[in-house]
């Protein structure tokens, strides 16, 4: 498909809705003359306003106070954002979990790190003393993330690493907004690097609790950390989503579920209204979901299917 050609209403287009303003006389005069003396396209015009000082000092983030600790969301975007600048909070009893499972001086990693609730409320609790070291592909999500950790004064002991975590180095794309997922990748499609967790964990002292929330990705995740598991046996807190595990990894939700129990006996389900039960067998498992699955749907809570779990355990194996 042959490209557009830039044209002035183009410009006054663009001063609109990547600037949020109406053009100024000098401006506008500037950027009209180099659409007319080069024909440059749109998608050339655009990538010029998208990487202009204006537009990246103006970047819309709002910073939320979510008790104690702050994060910076973008209250536009629809998956996320909108609801902690809403609601100044996200997953309230998986905040309490994580920090309930930590102490001052702990280690903390955050696998689908988002734009940093959960490792920074993890941070309020190890402290300088310890360390959250914190894994996010999506380049949006992790200029957020970042900006919070320089509201929060976290700069010495949180680390972001910008990389998906899989059972190998691989390239991937992301596919959706803020809650992005990982497929195969393409020529037209926004790409990732995914690494093994055990090639960036293989030093740390300790590890005592990790958080592993990749929609879908989980069970990759943790065969690429499975180093890091046997020697430090953690906590894990594992989303459990067998929605995503077929329709983003193409894995039966009892695969999944047999990997975790080779890790661990016990494993405690936390429900989406914080209540938990413990189960001992990865049958156990599924018949609990499939039964809190079917009461979702005949209340009219969630449609089929999109029920998930959040479990929690200790790795023994």
């Amino acid at each position: 498909m042959p490209e557009l050609t830039a044209t002035p209403d183009d410009v006054r287009a663009a001063y609109r809705l990547v600037l949020g303003r109406d053009a100024d006389p000098q401006g506008l005069a500037d950027y009209v003359r180099t659409v007319n003396e080069g024909a440059i396209t749109t998608r050339h015009l655009l990538t010029m306003f998208l990487s202009s000082a204006e537009f990246l000092a103006n970047e819309v983030g709002e910073k939320v106070d979510i008790g104690g600790v702050f994060v910076v969301v973008n209250p536009l975007e629809p998956e996320f954002g909108q609801h902690i600048a809403r609601d100044a909070t996200w997953e309230p009893h998986i905040v309490e979990t994580i920090r309930a499972n930590l102490a001052p001086g702990a280690v903390f990693v955050d696998v689908g790190a988002n734009v940093g609730i959960m490792s920074f409320s993890a941070a309020h609790v190890v402290g300088r003393q310890g360390k959250v070291i914190a894994f996010e592909p999506n380049e949006d999500n992790a200029r957020m993330f970042l900006r919070g950790v320089f509201e929060n004064g976290f700069h010495d002991f949180v680390r972001l690493h910008r990389f998906a975590l899989s059972d190998r180095s691989d390239l991937f794309a992301l596919q959706g907004i803020s809650n992005t997922h990982l497929i195969k990748p393409s020529h037209q499609t926004w790409l990732t690097q995914s690494v093994r967790g055990d090639e960036l964990l293989d030093r740390e002292p300790a590890v005592h609790l990790m958080k592993i929330d990749i929609e879908g990705h989980e069970p990759f995740a943790l065969k690429g950390l499975a180093n890091t598991v046997r020697r430090h046996k953690p906590m894990i807190l594992c989303e459990f989503n067998p929605r995503c595990l077929k329709d983003n990894a193409g894995l039966p939700a009892e695969d999944f579920a047999r990997q975790i129990f080779a890790l661990t006996r016990t494993v405690r389900v936390i429900e989406h209204d914080g209540k938990t039960r413990d189960v001992t067998t990865p049958q156990q498992l599924m018949a609990l979901w499939s039964a809190r699955n079917a009461e979702a749907v005949r209340t009219g809570l969630l449609p089929d299917g999109m029920l998930h779990f959040d479990l929690l355990f200790r790795a023994v194996a």
